[in-house]
């Protein structure tokens, strides 16, 4: 017999998930997991002393969302719990603001859940928190995907038992189940729910993970793999929590902050344990510019030398154009070209991309850009068109943007390199046009300047894995 509503109270008890008189508002799709977590709570409802509702969104994408619209509307009348939905026109949204759906329905699902969040909190005068059916698979999945991607700690600590959004706290309860004791709970007591044809394809990276990976390490490696990914992922969050106090117990290593300058004190930075130190240098590149996350390891570990080093003076350039300057005792974080900087280049969602959805920037003077990875094949033709470029993704190393050029700038031009001042002299674009000119780059290396040529080393070839494709829609 499945003791899955047992369990999940415990677990809710033990990590301080809920607290009496509290409001639970519960995100339900109508997939197994978020039906799941439906009649969970609200079978442990009065038990725990909480109040339960729930929102629905529907994005307005699939002809089913109506449907299933419907299902979680007529779930909440039969028990009696709170409903509220939200018809969102994430079609709509996305073509007025050119980003792509699934970035669209991610940021407008949060927006709603935080505005319902606030009506509730206002009507009540009660603490809201947002519940989300994330389980252990989904768990081990993004533990894999991270590790896969060669992400650090913080990515290694998965998806958290509890987390904030516009306020609000956000707590996921199944985080501890897995799929199958799901799926088995909802067969023993005959609840119904929805399918989503789109999780039994392999056209995400976190859907081949899930139907490739898991089950061969579950039954090759340890039965328990599953389980003992999240259980390490747990593990190191903690182990990420207390780093993270400690580097906020460090002070005096932050010296000023400006736009387009960030200055850390070196000998408050060489005093702290080599963990320590690359995390106060990491707050600071994200002082300069939020979007530093991945910025990799090498380059961590330079600025790292660098604060260590007895030289007076050092300089070192970075990916997004940062340039990083010790001066004696200070370490200045800067962009190479002040006039230009990067803190305005167009960051395309590379976790988006990566699970192989669709990724939509406007760039000035381009047009609207859509992007998108999938696997290669060598039967696949590629694109000729002026506005439409394959580029072999696995040779790009996680910085990839949209910016102006900035001196130092490469194109590779059969096998070699040239600077990239040097091809716009040759390809005769305009002295006056060569400064405004968005370019696709990968740190100082670029992919394409638009209207002209790509670079050589992102070609695909016979070993090639992953396509990026880019297409200009408009101008």
């Amino acid at each position: 017999m499945n003791n899955l509503t047992a369990d999940v109270k415990k677990f809710i008890e033990d990590e301080g998930l809920i607290a009496d008189g509290e409001i639970v508002l519960a995100g339900v799709s109508g997939g197994a997991d978020s039906v799941c977590l439906f009649h969970v709570l609200r079978t442990l409802r009065e038990e725990l002393f909480f109040n339960f509702a729930v929102v629905h969104i529907n994005h307005m994408i699939r002809e089913a969302a109506e449907g299933e619209a419907r299902f979680v509307e007529e779930l909440c009348k039969k028990y009696n719990v709170t409903f509220f939905r939200r018809d969102i026109d994430i079609p709509g949204i996305t073509q007025d603001n050119d980003i792509s759906e699934e970035e669209a329905g991610r940021n407008e699902r949060y927006n709603a859940f935080c505005e319902i969040a606030e009506e509730l909190s206002k009507k009540y005068g009660r603490t809201v928190k947002i519940a989300t059916a994330h389980n252990r698979n989904d768990q081990t999945e993004t533990v894999l995907h991270n590790l896969f991607r060669g992400s650090r700690i913080k990515g290694l600590s998965g998806i958290r038992v509890k987390g904030t959004r516009g306020g609000f706290e956000i707590i996921r309860p199944l985080i501890d189940v897995d799929r199958e004791s799901i799926e088995e709970y909802l067969a023993e007591q005959g609840f119904e729910h929805c399918n989503d044809d789109s999780n039994f394809t392999d056209d995400y990276t976190r859907n081949r993970i899930r139907h490739n990976i898991i089950p061969v390490a579950k039954k090759q490696v340890n039965p328990k793999a599953d389980k003992h990914v999240a259980q390490t992922a747990n593990y190191l969050g903690r182990i990420d929590d207390f780093l993270e106090l400690m580097a906020d117990q460090t002070q005096g290593w932050l010296i000023s902050k400006k736009k387009g300058e960030v200055i850390l004190d070196c000998n408050v930075l060489s005093s702290r344990h080599e963990i320590i130190r690359e995390r106060l240098i990491i707050r600071g590149l994200q002082l300069l510019y939020p979007h530093v996350k991945d910025i990799q390891d090498i380059h961590i570990n330079t600025i790292s030398k660098m604060v260590l080093s007895k030289e007076g003076s050092k300089e070192q350039d970075l990916p997004y154009g940062i340039k990083v300057i010790r001066a004696y005792d200070k370490l200045k974080l800067t962009f190479k070209k002040l006039d230009n900087p990067f803190s305005e280049a167009i960051i395309p969602d590379l976790e988006a991309l990566d699970q192989g959805e669709h990724v939509t920037v406007k760039i000035p003077g381009v047009g609207i850009v859509k992007m998108r990875v999938f696997l290669y094949e060598s039967r696949l033709e590629i694109p000729t068109g002026e506005y439409t470029k394959w580029f072999n993704y696995d040779k790009i190393n996680n910085s990839l943007q949209f910016r102006t050029r900035c001196t130092g700038d490469m194109i590779s031009v059969g096998n070699g390199n040239k600077k990239l001042k040097k091809f716009m002299i040759d390809e005769k674009i305009p002295l006056d046009v060569r400064d405004s000119l968005y370019i696709l780059a990968d740190g100082d290396n670029v992919l394409w300047v638009p209207g002209y040529r790509i670079g050589d080393y992102y070609k695909l070839d016979d070993y090639s894995l992953r396509v990026l494709e880019v297409t200009v829609t408009k101008r």
